[in-house]
């Protein structure tokens, strides 16, 4: 009987053969098991594990560390007309994980401003470009990032802490010392009464540079602040500020600016340091002709040159008479109102030339304490 190449039944299947056989089908299953992971939950590679603070925080590619990240996500942001229109400003804080990719997901609300705020904030995150990622241990790793995203109306002042940019006088702070020193005028007043001290203004800087509202938020004296108003109101235009989208705003600014008394002119003593200012002597100070604290206080009263609508009341001034006789140093014990204690500061300043005080048989100066009245009908 011829043989058949081929025979009628297949042979079995031996028991070398069988491992191999599982191996195959194994090998099979898992890798379509891992494509189709890969294909459904392709987001949980690139956030499976989420650190909070690593080595290298995730930045963009071009650089420029926090702050050139916040200025990305600031771009982005489409302001609710609540916003453009300065019914609601603040801040809403942002977290989201930058995955091993770069990408940002899971974006979330942490620190709520307004709903319509809220949900410009997601999408001005979800807007930011893809990052170079965190790393740890030199491996990119998922970060955990917390983003401000600001909301302010386009009137806004910003304080110079708010800013990404400051403003800046032209020319820098040396140039801006240069500016108060040539040209400030120091005040009669603040040589007859020997003041030292500054006056702090507050102003705004508008984004052209230009000086917009001003106030004193310390004062020294009348003329002295009037001064200070004057000196920054006369300013140049600056540097604007920028804000964090890189557009010029407005911004608060503070300067301080200083007075003390001129050197004496030739001939005149400088007042007598205080340590050496007498309360009471042997023969009190006393004006021309007119002995007595009544007389003192008569004359005081007539030189008060009152402001509109002054309130009516009791104080106090104090000054001091040089051992020439002049009058400096005068001050408010007991206010009454400020302008009408501007007022008598002024008019004891007016006061004539006193015989002065002696102590000992010599000229020395002393501090007088003149009641004032004031009782306008």
């Amino acid at each position: 009987m011829a043989s058949s190449a081929y025979p009628s039944t297949p042979p079995p299947i031996s028991f070398v053969s069988q491992p191999l056989f599982w191996l195959v089908l194994f090998l099979v299953t898992a890798i379509s098991h891992a494509a189709a992971a890969q294909y459904y939950g392709r987001y949980e590679p690139d956030t499976a594990q989420v650190f909070s603070y690593v080595e290298q925080m995730p930045a963009l590619p071009t650089g420029g560390g926090n702050l050139a990240l916040v200025k990305a996500v600031q771009k982005q942001v489409q302001l609710p007309a609540e916003v453009r229109e300065g019914r609601v400003e603040g801040r809403v804080f942002v977290r989201v994980v930058v995955g091993v990719s770069g990408v940002a997901r899971q974006a979330a609300v942490v620190q709520s401003l307004s709903p319509a705020c809220d949900a410009a904030a997601l999408v001005a995150v979800h807007r930011m470009p893809r990052l170079v990622p965190g790393r740890y241990n030199g491996q990119p790793v998922a970060t955990l990032l917390t983003v401000p995203v600001m909301f302010l109306s386009p009137r806004h002042v910003f304080a110079a802490n708010e800013v990404a940019q400051a403003a800046r006088f032209p020319g820098g702070e040396a140039a801006l010392e240069q500016y108060v020193q040539k040209n400030l005028s120091t005040p009669d007043e603040v040589r007859l009464r020997d003041l030292q001290g500054r006056v702090v203004v507050r102003f705004v800087l508008k984004p052209d540079g230009r000086v917009g509202a001003t106030e004193v938020m310390s004062p020294l004296c009348a003329s002295c602040d009037e001064e200070a108003l004057r000196l920054v109101r006369s300013q140049p235009r600056w540097q604007p500020a920028l804000g964090y989208d890189d557009q010029p705003v407005a911004v608060y600014q503070t300067l301080n600016i200083w007075f003390r008394p001129p050197a004496p002119a030739a001939g005149t003593a400088p007042p007598v340091p205080e340590n050496q200012v007498y309360s009471q002597v042997e023969q009190m100070p006393e004006l021309p002709g007119q002995a007595g604290p009544s007389a003192l206080q008569s004359a005081l009263q007539e030189l008060i040159h009152y402001p509109e609508r002054a309130a009516n009341g009791t104080g106090q001034v104090s000054f001091v008479v040089e051992p020439d006789g002049r009058v400096t140093r005068p001050v408010m014990l007991k206010s009454i109102a400020g302008p009408v204690d501007e007022a008598v500061v002024a008019a004891a300043l007016r006061l004539p030339r006193f015989t002065p005080g002696r102590h000992r048989g010599q000229a020395v100066a002393v501090r007088l304490v003149v009641p004032v009245l004031v009782d306008i009908r």
